[in-house]
């Protein structure tokens, strides 16, 4: 890997620090490193330049909010010369995996200092700033995004997550999309809802913090989404709504998430007397649902059916989580593996008891697509347009209506069966990156008309209805 950066479009690169500060050569895999396209013998026509802004390392691809940007870089490389500047907040960039972002844009990778965040988290206590926007204020990144604006002239700004957004809220020389994904006040508002006096220091301590924060965001969240953004995307109705809520006036627009259909084969094997739960389990919410699988739901399961497992497959599980799982009888850990499919494969019912969270559930795709049959909650569902109780999965509420969901599947292979096939129709439907790229083009297209400009997607854009590939789009 290159220490130095290569010159694009006559311009310097944005700086020279990506991996531990140290800029990369980053090419687009679409034959065209100078910024240049040919249309047959025509002149050269130069491509456009996007500016790409991410609060994270967007690899390896555990998380729906690494999917998501990496499969958006992917595809705008594709058509444009991509600059991506990203923090390393979870460490997660070593010398073997930065490559995966260098061959779709140049990426410019900062340190992510967490003393110096908590330390501005603690300012931000005497003041109105939600405590993660504090969090994530880094000056480094502001540097490096006034840099790059400073150095070169952009077609597009996309700063995902609103996290980011704070670092081009002065600027107005570029058009601007907020791919914001989900409403961060439904989320902390769930998450506050569900304190008990009664659980450790560390619940009560992410208590106080999500409730200060749900307060906050109601008017943080639609104030820094209507400053200058051509539109503001999420991935559902239920986030899009709370949002035009707060501010009518905001220009939204629906863009979903996806899954990499041939990935995931549609499994009719033979499945084994187990139950699954799957996700990054250093996170909150996933946190949340573990606890209470293990608590709640899957000893009274055992009960009936004694002979079933519960598996749980994730990321980054911390030693209070390790232990549970440990002392539970029946439940086993499957930390950090590389590829989740064969457990999705070999279970019979994936069990989702979210109570905690906002936006969409990645998650749920992929066990959709797998043909996993699943029992979720409201919550877990509201984010997946059309996902219906009966037909695509079970739904609901209670421990209690949970354990008998799962039970009932437990004994009927052909209930199961139906549904998952189901889910897996309303995947290919509805929920395929080429459908979330095509939406994302006409989004790009009402931000910049004439972005695709000599570009192989221009004639297509030009055909594309938004409010046939979206619900709606507010202006």
């Amino acid at each position: 890997m290159s220490q130095g950066g290569t010159r694009r479009n006559g311009h310097d690169p944005m700086s020279n620090h990506a991996l531990n500060g140290h800029a990369t050569n980053g090419h687009a895999t679409n034959g065209h490193s100078n910024g240049h396209a040919r249309n047959g013998n025509t002149a050269p026509v130069r491509r456009p330049r996007v500016l790409f802004l991410s609060y994270r390392f967007p690899y390896p691809l555990i998380g729906g909010d690494r999917i998501k940007a990496y499969y958006l870089v992917q595809h705008l490389s594709t058509i444009a010369d991509v600059d991506l500047i990203a923090l390393d907040e979870a460490r997660s960039a070593t010398p073997g995996n930065v490559p995966e972002l260098e061959a779709y844009a140049n990426l410019e990778l900062l340190p992510f200092d967490k003393q110096r965040a908590m330390f501005r988290v603690a300012k931000s206590l005497a003041s109105n700033l939600p405590i993660e926007f504090a969090y994530y204020d880094d000056p480094s990144m502001q540097h490096a995004v006034d840099r790059a604006l400073e150095l070169n002239e952009y077609d597009l700004i996309i700063c995902f997550f609103l996290r980011t957004a704070k670092f081009v809220q002065h600027h107005t020389r570029t058009p601007k999309l907020l791919v914001a994904e989900d409403a961060r006040v439904i989320l902390e508002e769930r998450a506050s809802s569900k304190f008990s006096p009664f659980r450790g220091l560390g619940d009560q301590l992410q208590y106080i913090i999500r409730k200060i924060d749900a307060i906050r965001l109601r008017a943080y969240e639609p104030r820094v989404m209507a400053q200058g953004f051509a539109r503001v995307t999420f991935v559902s109705k239920v986030d899009e709504r709370r949002m035009l809520a707060a501010n009518p006036a905001l220009p939204t627009a629906l863009l979903s998430n996806g899954v990499a259909l041939k990935e995931f084969d549609f499994y009719t094997g033979e499945r084994e007397d187990k139950l699954i739960f799957f996700g990054y389990l250093g996170t909150y919410h996933n946190i949340q649902m573990a606890r209470r699988l293990l608590k709640n739901i899957y000893p009274k399961i055992r009960e009936v059916s004694p002979r079933t497992k519960l598996v749980m497959v994730g990321k980054s599980p911390d030693a209070q989580l390790r232990r549970l799982i440990e002392h539970t009888p029946g439940a086993e850990l499957h930390a950090d593996v590389e590829d989740v499919r064969p457990y999705l494969h070999s279970a019979k019912v994936f069990v989702h008891a979210q109570t905690v969270g906002a936006g969409i559930q990645n998650k749920l795709l992929e066990a959709m697509a797998a043909g996993t049959p699943i029992v979720t909650t409201p919550v877990g569902a509201s984010g997946i347009e059309g996902l219906e109780d009966n037909v695509h999965a079970l739904i609901r509420s209670s421990d209690q209506e949970i354990i008998e969901a799962t039970l009932s599947l437990l004994k009927n292979d052909d209930r199961a069966l139906r549904l998952a096939l189901n889910a897996r129709e309303l995947v290919r439907a509805g929920y395929t990156w080429d459908r979330v790229f095509r939406s994302f083009n006409a989004i790009i297209r009402e931000c910049v008309p004439n972005f695709f400009n000599g570009t192989h997607l221009e004639e297509e854009s030009s055909k594309l209805n938004p409010d046939t590939i979206r619900e709606r789009v507010r202006t």
